[in-house]
Order: C-alpha cells, then structure tokens, then sequence
C-alpha cells in the first residue's frame, strides 16, 4: 500500500470543509480591504528563485531539470513571483496595488511541529505606496484577519530595521547584515552562543546595544532622536503606524519589539513577527517593507509592503484556542426513491440544486434502509421519500433528520 510522502499532508471532506471555511474568512476579510486574489504558476525558473535567495536556496527547496533541460522548482514562496508579475506589466498596472493570493508552497526541509514541505500560504502585499498608512493597512488586515478566525492570544510584534541598522552604525558595526542575522537569532539559540556570535562579528559594546533594544517602547521612542537620520526615519515611520493603528483601534494587538529584524535580507523599514501572547509557539507570521524587490527583478522602483502567513501554525493555533471549524461535511437533501420512480428523482434533484441546495440520491441501488443508513453517514440534514404511492397524490414526504419532523409537499411546490 502507498502512503503518502513525508512532510505532506491528505484533506479527506471532513477535513477540507474546515480548511475551506477558514480560507472563506481569509479572503472576505481581505476583500473588505479593498486587496484582489491573484494567482501564479506552481513552477518557475530557479534563477527567478536565486535572484532573491541565492544559489544556496537550491538545497532548501524542489529544484529540477525539465525536458526542455531548464532547471525549474516548486515555489517556496511567493514574492519572487509577483515581483516578476508586476515587472512584466508595471505600465499597465494602477498604483498603489492591493493583492493577495492562498497557494500551495513547497521547500524541501525536516518535517517538524508548524513546519511541513508543502504548505499553503496567504500573501498580502502592497505596492506603489511609501506611506507609513500602506503599513498600517497590511499590518490592520493581519489583525483583522486573526479577530475574525476566533483569535485573541496574539500579539504583533512591530519594529523597524533602519533604527538598528542606524544603532549598529553608531558602534561601528562593520557587517550589519551579519549582525541582523545573528540578533535575530537571539531566542531561537542559548544566551551564551548568542554573546559568543556577536563577539565574533565584532560587536564589543553588545551589552549596550542589547540594553537599548530592551528598553525602548512606543512611549519613550522619541528620546532616541537626533542621533542619525536612519534612526530619526525609522522613529518617525513607527511613531506615525502607532497613531493610524490608534485610529484603527487595534493598538491593543501590538507591541514595539526592536529586537525584531526579520533575517531576510530584502526588508527595507518595517518589519514584524506574531506571536502566541507567551511565545509558547514558533512565529504564525511576519513580514515589513521591501522597496527594492520589484526592481532587482528588472521592475521600475516600486515600494512594497506585504506578509507571508503558512497554513500549518495558523491551525496548531486555532486548534489549541479551540476555534478551528467543526471538521464536518452535510448535505442538504437526499432523495430517497421507492420503487421506479428515477425520471421525479432526478426533476426535484435539478430544482433543489438550481436554488442552490447540495442534494445527492441513490446511485448504487440501495434498498430504502440502506438509503437511509447512507443519509445518515452523509450528514444529510433532510431525506425526500419519492415513492409511487405519493406520487400518485401528486406529493412527496419530507423527513427532518434532526428533529424527525415529517411533512408532506405537493411535488409542484419544490
């Protein structure tokens, strides 16, 4: 027997019923927004890949020669790919863009808790606005996003990398992005390795960097102006997203947290991580500013804003506060046929269905008790009985499963 690969996953009805319903929530919610679904290939070119991770990125994900001898790969992710959207039709495109998009991914990893090798994941992205309100507008549909699954223990973890690259550049930090790598590594490695790494990337005054990132919040911020513009940039950006999220009246949902900086190379401004309010969980999502993607992909100079959020944490998290949906499929009506009557049971299958009804009936010749058994397996919430006697009055039976109620309907009122 066959089983299914590692780090995949099977969706039997009960359980795509339940994805499908939270999906639904998704993209209403990103709709409300004013933000369009798109979608791309499943495959692209692995240079298309590399040009935003590297040749190294070949080991992480599915990468392959096609016949025509191209090497291609399973998407891992989405933004190379709607970068080479926006690149390809950037005259034509009105700005700012509001997209989103809900498709599969796949990297080639160690299968773990949140962390599958295929995956789905919901993309929210802005581009063409620089504004700190283009910010707030990605950060607010994520918040709502969450409120409106059931969510409540989670926390938004917001900063901005330009006021800790302006910091390291004060100490004289000569490999900021190495220094970005390794904080932000700070809680996923032991405290000791953690001091030992900054050393190494020559970070002498860490104690002092550190105490700056612990201390500042969103109240005392300001006391940090002045000292150079990166930082008075970034002061102003999250000074100006804590008032429009005011505005919002979602400031509750988040936290200044400059410790965040998001390893990715590409983030230019804000950026942020969410998390479970104890950080019992690995990250649901994150995401910030990349003003410089769409160009690298031989785009115009496009500012962005988006996030990335996987499917696979989302549900650990719903499931552990108990708002994941009720794992269950139904069916309206199932038409039950006594005797030959198959030319009614198909004419009442096509009205219900053209009012939008799901209605199923026997297709296997049952006998009416196992009709009825099956009716139940299906979570049928009504059975029609067609029989000829009924007929014959013009009418047929309709059976409440729930409550037993029964009620007779002349045939022409269906």
């Amino acid at each position: 027997m066959f089983q299914r690969l590692r780090g995949t996953r099977d969706f039997y009805p009960e359980e795509m019923a339940a994805r499908n319903k939270v999906f639904k929530i998704i993209r209403e919610t990103a709709e409300r927004y004013g933000f369009v679904e798109i979608v791309s290939p499943a495959i692209e070119s692995f240079d298309l890949i590399a040009k935003k991770s590297g040749e190294d990125i070949r080991e992480e994900i599915y990468a392959f020669e096609d016949k025509g001898g191209r090497t291609i790969c399973l998407i891992p992710e989405f933004t190379p790919s709607v970068s080479r959207m926006i690149a390809n039709r950037q005259k034509e495109l009105g700005k700012p863009l509001k997209w989103f998009s809900i498709p599969r991914h796949w990297r080639y990893e160690r299968p773990q808790s949140g962390r599958l090798r295929e995956f789905y994941q919901l993309n929210v992205d802005i581009f063409g606005s620089k504004s700190p309100k283009a910010d707030t507008e990605v950060l607010s549909v994520g918040i709502s996003i969450m409120l409106n699954l059931g969510l409540k223990d989670f926390l938004f973890h917001i900063s901005n990398r330009e006021f800790l690259h302006g910091l390291l550049q004060e100490y004289n930090v000569s490999d900021i992005h190495e220094a970005f790598r390794i904080i932000d590594k700070r809680e996923k490695i032991p405290e000791e390795e953690f001091i030992e790494s900054l050393l190494n990337c020559g970070i002498k005054n860490y104690d002092e960097i550190l105490d700056v990132l612990d201390s500042v919040n969103i109240d005392n911020i300001e006391n940090f102006k002045g000292r150079n513009k990166m930082m008075d940039r970034s002061i102003g950006n999250l000074l100006d997203i804590s008032r429009y999220l005011d505005y919002y009246g979602f400031r509750e949902y988040c936290t200044l947290d400059l410790s965040v900086v998001r390893g990715l190379a590409y983030y230019t401004g804000m950026v942020f991580e969410v998390y479970d309010k104890k950080k019992e969980m690995r990250s649901l999502f994150g995401g910030g500013r990349y003003d410089d993607l769409v160009e690298s992909f031989g785009g115009e100079p496009t500012p962005a804003v988006g996030f990335g959020m996987g499917d696979v944490v989302l549900e650990l998290m719903m499931k552990k506060e108990g708002v994941w949906p009720e794992e269950k499929t139904y069916i309206d009506y199932y038409i039950a046929n006594i005797g030959d009557v198959d030319r009614h049971v198909l004419s009442i299958a096509r009205k219900l269905r053209d009012k939008g009804y799901k209605v199923t009936f026997d297709l296997v010749d049952r006998n009416l008790s196992n009709q009825l058994k099956y009716a139940d397996k299906i979570n049928a919430k009504n059975v029609i009985f067609v029989g000829e006697k009924e007929l014959k009055e013009g009418k047929i039976l309709i059976k409440n499963m729930e409550t037993g109620e029964q009620k007779k309907v002349e045939i022409g009122k269906i």
